[in-house]
């Protein structure tokens, strides 16, 4: 190998120049991990190459030292990009703890194929730190490059296994790195097969290329913005200069060309950043617009269905997508819903979060490689805007519920007190009438009527108590929480129905978390044994989560699908909010779990 790429060869320009300036930019922007400082080694390539081409001529001083440094250089730019390089892309880490031996290996076969190419005597035997004793090491050359040979189609291998399993952005990012990585290899070793000067450069160029296409269409490395204003900058540069060298040669003059360039050089700059933004980002808009004008849009707004209508303008500018839907809060109830477009079949959904609270998703009907990073970015700067958004809605939302729970405990009340306590009073009216007429004429019949009037007004005293009971159980503050609760349960146990109830320590729970534990336990069981026959229930309260949690538990048929709660249901998700609590309710056929949660 080392007989057939000599110093001087095209494939140490095509090293130096396809990744030092790659290096450079890693290095400097501290991205890439290890692959900056790799590619950088590339720059010993054109040390290579200049001295190579130094060397060559015999005549000149020093230039036998010249092709000794050069046959010290030239093997750990090759070798590292075409197994090492191919190891640690595109963020400067082993994929895996198994690859570190093979890592090892590598960077000790580069070490011993350097020194021993670079120690055994050429056959000009020019250099000067040729040592003729070693000669007889050049029969380990080639197990040397047997062994890095292996290592490169393994690295190739690996990075094209990891390019198959990736997915998203980072999957379009790693193919173009595989295909230019592939090339490379067999450019690095495709001079031992073809003794041709300049063979393998095209491969070799092959990598940088692919990676700074990579960069380019796939923000690989960050790169759109830097990339962008370079773009630009070189654009309205060569546009000025033709600018300049037209108007002089129409007019023959340089004042006018002056004139021209200072004029144009604003309109020109603006229309041109648009253009390279278009250049880079395809059918997306360029991303620092599309932020500008959200933060503006948001700047304007305070209301959540204003807030949403302005990311949902911006997901349509940013990725140019048909339709767009925004939904705050969850995807099966949510808050409010911003749509753009003609409705079509959803391909991403990108969930927004704001210091790890979702707040809502995001749902649009295109995807391509940059869709998702573009929304992400939207998202994340807009997650204060949303989450004050998210906020509002939810507020509105429960004293919507509250009112409405609230207007239906009126109506029960007002059911009951017309369908029970009031026929039973008009019944005491007639009857205490009828009682007055036969006083005279059958004072018997006038003491039945009385006696039926005592049963009517027993009959309306229970009416008014199951009234109260509605407003707050008068058993909790006549017997606590618990032993209001092992009330409740005896009847329905005195019915057949088995019931377990744990209850550890309450003396600490207020009397508003009383009333809202204790009529959860009390709808729960009521809503199983009306529409889930269970033969088995259970009830556990207990403190958890810096607070109080009560689960019922039965083993009944479960909830119908596409239940819509009524209002018991609604009554008791209402109590537990307005806590600051949360309810659940878990069903299956096997049978429904009600836990409730409120914070001490």
């Amino acid at each position: 190998m080392g007989s057939v790429i000599r110093p001087g060869d095209p494939v140490d320009a095509a090293l130096a120049l396809g990744f030092t300036p790659l290096g450079a930019y890693l290095v400097s922007h501290r991205k890439g991990g290890a692959v900056g400082p790799l590619c950088l080694l590339a720059g010993l390539s054109a040390v290579t190459y200049a001295a190579g081409a130094y060397g060559s001529r015999a005549d000149w001083p020093a230039a036998d030292w010249a092709v000794g440094l050069a046959a010290l250089t030239w093997a750990p730019p090759l070798l590292a990009g075409c197994t090492l390089l191919l190891l640690l892309v595109p963020d400067g880490k082993l994929p895996g703890p198994r690859w570190r031996p093979v890592a090892a290996v590598a960077i000790i076969a580069i070490v011993l194929f350097t020194v021993t190419a670079a120690l055994i005597p050429a056959d000009d035997g020019r250099s000067p730190i040729a040592i003729e004793a070693l000669r007889p090491l050049q029969l380990f050359t080639l197990p040397i490059v047997g062994t890095l040979a292996a290592i490169a189609a393994v690295s190739a291998v690996g990075l094209v296994v990891r390019t198959a399993r990736a997915r998203g952005p980072l999957r379009l990012q790693l193919l173009w790195i595989c295909v230019g990585a592939v090339l490379a290899v067999l450019g690095a070793f495709l001079p031992a097969l073809v003794p041709l000067p300049g063979a393998g450069v095209p491969f070799i160029l092959a990598l940088p290329i692919c990676v700074a296409v990579a960069m380019l269409r796939h923000d690989l490395y960050d790169t759109s913005l830097p990339l962008r204003r370079f773009l630009t900058l070189a654009l309205l540069a060569g546009a000025l200069v033709l600018l300049y060298l037209l108007v002089v040669r129409l007019t023959g003059t340089t004042i006018p060309a002056t004139v021209a360039v200072a004029v144009a050089v604003e309109p020109l700059h603006h229309w041109l950043g648009r253009a390279a933004g278009r250049i880079l980002y395809g059918g997306r808009s360029d991303p620092q617009e599309v932020h500008a004008r959200l933060a503006r849009r948001l700047a304007d707004t305070s209301d959540p269905a204003g807030i949403l209508a302005a990311v949902g303008d911006a997901v349509v500018e940013a990725v140019r997508t048909p339709y767009a839907r925004i939904e705050l809060g969850g995807h099966d109830e949510p808050l409010k819903i911003v749509e753009r477009g003609r409705p079509a079949p959803v391909t991403l959904t990108v969930p927004l979060r704001f210091q790890g609270e979702e707040l809502g998703a995001v749902l649009v009907s295109r995807e391509s490689s940059g869709d998702r990073r573009a929304l992400d970015q939207l998202a994340l700067q807009a997650g204060a805007a949303l989450a004050a958004a998210h906020r509002a809605a939810a507020l509105q939302r429960s004293r919507l519920l509250l009112v409405t729970a609230r207007e239906e405990e009126r109506r029960r009340i007002s059911r009951d007190l017309h369908d029970g306590l009031g026929p039973v009073l008009a019944g005491i009216g007639f009857t205490v009438d009828a009682a007055g007429n036969a006083l005279a004429a059958n004072p018997d019949q006038a003491r039945g009527l009385l006696t039926q009037i005592r049963t009517q007004v027993h009959e309306a005293g229970t009416s008014v108590r199951g009234v109260v009971r509605g407003l707050r159980p008068p058993e909790l503050a006549q017997l606590g929480l618990a032993r209001a609760i092992e009330q409740s349960v005896a009847e329905l146990r005195a019915g057949g129905l088995p019931i377990d109830v744990t209850i550890t320590d309450t003396s600490t729970l207020t009397a508003a978390a009383e009333v809202a534990l204790y009529l959860v336990a009390r709808e729960a069981l009521t809503n199983a044994v009306r529409h889930a026959t269970p033969t088995h229930c259970t009830i556990h309260l207990h403190p958890a989560q810096k607070g109080f949690e009560i689960t019922v538990t039965d083993n009944g048929s479960g909830l119908p699908p596409h239940t819509h709660p009524g209002t018991g249901l609604t009554s008791m998700r209402e109590r537990i909010e307005e806590l600051d609590g949360t309810l659940t309710i878990q069903s299956a056929p096997s049978g429904t779990t009600v836990r409730a949660w409120i914070p001490q």
